[in-house]
């Protein structure tokens, strides 16, 4: 392992930020966790203290700032917050995860906003620079491999990807960019703070579950309904935990920095494997996956228009398909094992988030 690391940790406590947080500091580093929320900052340090973190009081301190000033706020921030100008490494976590642009500009407001930000501050306050980006910059793929590479600009499936992929040209060759797939609940407990994208699913599967008990009328083992995607397609998801574990030891790791990994599951598992579990947790049956571009008939009852909202937002989910090679990551931690997607890892992200009413 290299010498001890003094971070600069924007996103601190965000969902994966938590866990890199808990990787940082089981590794002896230092970290300057940045923060925009007190409650989510509390949240965090609850979380934190359930593990016995931090060590010391030393290894932890938090600042709060505007990100996308960092560039200007730099200076005050060196006086309001003494010592935080000794960091050597930048960790950039923070990111707005939506899929649509809204009217405030999100989410490129914040991926590209606060990345021009910071790199105008690497001219004065040089550090290693290591940014979380997503896999999925490589744009709309149907089951090729994608390889750890800067890739052209391709037809995004949504503007988060295509902010990732504009904060990426900015950084490239002078940052270690990590590359994580779709994040999901940590691999022992499930634990999750963030119920979006593949979860969308289960949380479809399960108000049908519940619109069902109220509709004795409907055979809710023949529900014939059609999903026009590829059965055979794969969701690249990957736990928390693993994404955390793996950007630190890569970190830890000078030599590989400035390089691009792919932090994404090894045998990721197929829609149909995965709707096959969904519909045995919650005993529906009859939906389908009927091959991409396949026509979606129209809902006939209120069970079939629920389904029908919910799939125009799980459709985006399939509709991309990339395989990842992983030949950087496996060659600098192919020790590092991938935790299994298993049926019963499934069955306890979805217990965790019906305990935690999907975050609602």
């Amino acid at each position: 392992m290299s010498d001890t690391m003094n971070v600069l940790l924007t996103g601190g406590t965000g969902f994966l930020g938590e866990y890199l947080l808990v990787e940082l500091l089981e590794g002896g580093h230092s970290v300057w966790a940045h923060y925009r929320s007190e409650s989510r900052k509390l949240d965090t340090i609850r979380f934190l203290s359930s593990l016995g973190l931090p060590r010391s009081a030393e290894s932890l301190k938090w600042f709060k700032g505007e990100i996308l000033e960092a560039d200007e706020q730099w200076e005050q921030w060196c006086q309001e917050y003494k010592g935080i100008d000794e960091v050597d490494t930048l960790l950039h976590s923070a990111a707005s995860t939506r899929l649509h642009m809204d009217e405030s500009g999100e989410p490129l407001k914040t991926n590209l906003g606060s990345t021009t930000a910071l790199n105008k501050l690497m001219e004065r306050k040089p550090l290693n620079v290591h940014i979380i980006s997503t896999a999925y910059v490589c744009g709309l793929i149907q089951g090729e491999v994608v390889t750890e590479v800067n890739h052209p600009r391709g037809d995004f499936v949504n503007v988060y990807e295509e902010s990732k992929w504009e904060a990426e040209q900015i950084w490239m060759g002078k940052a270690t960019i990590l590359r994580p797939s779709v994040i999901i609940g940590h691999s022992e407990t499930g634990r999750c703070t963030s119920f979006g994208g593949y979860y969308i699913l289960f949380q479809a599967a399960h108000l049908l579950d519940r619109l069902m008990a109220d509709s004795k009328n409907l055979d809710r083992l023949n529900l014939d309904i059609d999903i026009p995607a590829n059965p055979n397609g794969v969701t690249n998801v990957i736990p928390v935990d693993y994404v955390a574990r793996a950007a630190v030891r890569i970190m830890e790791k000078p030599q590989y920095h400035n390089n691009i990994y792919h932090l994404t599951h090894s045998n990721p598992p197929t829609h149909e494997w995965t709707l096959s579990h969904v519909c045995n947790r919650f005993n529906v049956g009859g939906l389908r996956f009927t091959g991409v571009g396949a026509s979606f008939v129209q809902p006939r009852n209120r069970i079939e228009r629920m389904v029908w909202r919910q799939m125009q937002t799980i459709l985006l989910h399939f509709a991309s398909n990339p395989l990842f090679d992983r030949a950087n990551t496996d060659s600098v931690i192919g020790d590092l094992t991938v935790p299994p997607i298993t049926s019963g890892y499934l069955d306890k992200i979805i217990d965790y988030g019906i305990e935690k009413e999907w975050g609602l």
